[in-house]
């Protein structure tokens, strides 16, 4: 075996792995993101609107029952401290 073959098979290995750790990197931040969502007990959650606000007509509401910002079940007729309106 000669020098270059020696020197692409090593270029090639080290090219591979590091499309591996970048995938694994992307992954890791994805999980991360996720769980970065506020607990509903630390931003006052509760079930009934306050004053009109509630989470259907906020920017956060994913429908059916989600939000962007808040983990879990979200009732659409809810409110939170992390209510922003609709425009």
């Amino acid at each position: 075996m000669n020098d270059k073959t020696a020197t692409r098979r090593t270029a090639l290995k080290t090219g591979l792995g590091l499309l591996a750790a970048t995938g694994a990197l992307a992954t890791a931040g994805n999980a991360r993101a996720q769980s970065a969502k506020a607990d509903p007990s630390t931003v006052a959650y509760q079930l009934k609107p306050n004053n009109g606000q509630q989470c259907s007509t906020c920017t956060s509401f994913i429908a059916p029952a989600g939000c962007a910002l808040v983990s879990g079940t979200i009732a659409p007729t809810a409110w939170c401290e992390l209510y922003s309106p609709k425009s």
